[in-house]
């Protein structure tokens, strides 16, 4: 029997209960205006012979509230993945699956330790005519458009992935001026207009790097290597101890710069996703 465990504002909770006992677990985040995401490696299912079964059903009652409630795509992020948890990883791709999820994306999820990285003693330039600005000075409206150019052209599969009414809750999240910001936080301006970002957050002696971006008609110039190397600076001179970052698998320029600036792959991540549309 499947039934409804706990509600709130935004947290949705699902049990599966065999007689007087809990077999299955499943909790669902629905605070953003058209998705729902499921918390991360769930559902938590006991070890029983209709494992699957189980995990099964508790995906499709998570499915059915969001057609129920409304909401457009339901995803779920299975996170760390490293070699000793691959067979675990491999169940629960197969509920997924079986689920009808699609993977949206594989990401590596990176990090650096500042204290001990030392960077090259000739900082790489801007090209002529481009210039780094706080974040703070400058508006969203004025970031919306090369954000928008930058990630509709880019490699992030995920963002891709969503739909363009999605894509701006993205932004509006991401860059959202209530939330802290760091000082290393900049914009890439030409001629007044801004062209590229890196917005980073800080998080308990950590910072978080991301969204970062160009637009493409200024792709392959050396823009972004010069914009970490300014991040780092900002980020040691306030004396952070580590900085992370995601990025795509398949976004091999990038991941081969966060390298060059001693970022190390931690562990893999995978993204699935289901939308109502789906048959």
């Amino acid at each position: 029997m499947l039934g409804e465990l706990t509600q709130d504002d935004h947290n949705i909770g699902i049990l599966a209960v065999s007689g007087d006992e809990i077999v299955g677990a499943m909790q669902l985040y629905t605070g953003s205006p058209d998705m729902a995401f499921i918390s991360n490696w769930h559902p938590i299912v006991k070890r029983t012979t209709n494992r699957a079964w189980l995990a099964q059903s508790l995906i499709h009652a998570c499915k059915e509230y969001v057609k129920e409630t409304g909401l457009e795509r339901l995803e779920v992020n299975l996170s760390p993945i490293q070699d000793s948890i691959l067979k675990a990883r491999d169940e629960y791709k197969s509920w997924y699956d079986t689920s009808g999820f699609h993977r949206a994306t594989k990401e590596v999820f990176m990090r650096v330790d500042l204290e001990s990285l030392t960077l090259p003693s000739a900082p790489p330039a801007l090209p002529d005519g481009f210039r780094i600005e706080e974040i703070g000075k400058v508006e969203n409206k004025d970031i919306e458009s090369p954000f928008f150019d930058s990630f509709r052209h880019g490699k992030d599969r995920l963002f891709l992935d969503v739909t363009e009414t999605q894509q701006k809750t993205a932004f509006n999240y991401w860059f959202n001026r209530n939330r802290p910001l760091h000082r290393a936080s900049v914009l890439v301006l030409m001629d007044e207009k801004v062209v590229g970002f890196s917005i980073v957050r800080p998080e308990e002696e950590s910072v978080e790097i991301g969204p970062v971006g160009v637009v493409p008609k200024y792709w392959r110039r050396g823009i972004m290597k010069a914009v970490l190397h300014e991040t780092i600076v900002r980020l040691q001179e306030e004396n952070v101890k580590f900085a992370q970052l995601e990025a795509d698998v398949d976004n091999t320029p990038a991941v081969n710069l966060y390298k060059m600036y001693g970022f190390e792959q931690i562990h893999t991540q995978e993204y699935y996703a289901w939308k109502t549309s789906d048959p």
